[in-house]
């Protein structure tokens, strides 16, 4: 009888588990994928650039020859010398993690302040509305998963009351030759338990088939490429925990709350 509301929670426990490893998988990814453009009129090295700012992870340089041809295209090889002679350096600095808008402006003062830098690029508009709706989404996942939890919590402790009344009358006559609480209640901690096991069983089978099937033939790149993300070996065992240590207070919250059994 506690099987679905424990599915129902531990379904909560791993979207959370499975949720925090792709968001920090796709944080990495666009961190990689991001990277300021930075102008100097002197050439810039990953010490240069790390001693102003510790949240820079690596400096690339661009090549300035392909930017002048691009730039000069058409005009005779000899202009496009004296073009590049003038050129600036161009440069992607890369950073050693996926940032808020406003870390982001300090890391641009930062390079603003080195010697020789001409501009700095941080496409904050782009960038900004892809931060927020990752923010937005990832918030509003984590308050359903929050809810569905608490929901799922009221409905076993009042399947573990039904219970209790349904077997008033026994543990009322086991209350009467002075049988302890606990004792009272021991057949609904072993169903608990029972149901613990089964539902964490059914998960574990659900979750594999969303790995094993559903995911390779996703239309979801992110997904079909990452299906180690989806569950894990340690989620096993944190669900069985979760549902151990989900039945143990729920069964002791009503067992130490219903002390007395009402009378017929």
């Amino acid at each position: 009888m506690f099987i679905l509301p424990l599915m129902a929670m531990l379904i909560g426990v791993e979207f959370i588990l499975i949720f925090n490893r792709v968001t920090t998988s796709y944080e990495e990814k666009l961190k990689n994928d991001y990277a300021i453009l930075v102008i100097s009129k002197n050439e810039l090295t990953t010490p240069i650039v790390r001693s102003h700012s510790d949240k820079v992870d690596s400096v690339e340089s661009m090549n300035r020859e392909e930017i002048a041809k691009e730039v000069t295209a058409g005009i005779q090889d000899s202009g496009m010398m004296a073009f590049l002679k003038g050129l600036p350096y161009f440069y992607r600095v890369h950073l050693t993690k996926y940032m808020s808008l406003d870390e982001l402006k300090e890391v641009k003062n930062q390079l603003k302040s080195i010697d020789g830098v001409l501009n700095v690029e941080i496409f904050g508009e782009s960038y900004h509305s892809k931060h927020t709706m990752f923010r937005l989404v990832k918030m509003i996942l984590n308050i359903f998963i929050v809810m569905l939890f608490i929901v799922s919590i009221f409905l076993v402790i009042k399947q573990m009351e039904v219970w209790q009344l349904a077997h008033k009358d026994r543990m009322k006559i086991m209350e009467i030759f002075g049988a302890p609480m606990m004792l009272r209640s021991g057949i609904l901690f072993k169903i608990a338990f029972i149901d613990a096991i089964i539902a964490t069983f059914l998960n574990i089978v659900i979750f594999l088939y969303f790995k094993n099937s559903w995911a390779s033939r996703s239309d979801i790149d992110f997904i079909k490429n990452n299906q180690d993300l989806l569950i894990n070996i340690s989620d096993y065992f944190i669900m069985f925990f979760t549902a151990f240590i989900i039945v143990l207070v729920s069964v002791s919250f009503v067992a130490f709350k219903s002390s007395e059994v009402p009378e017929g």
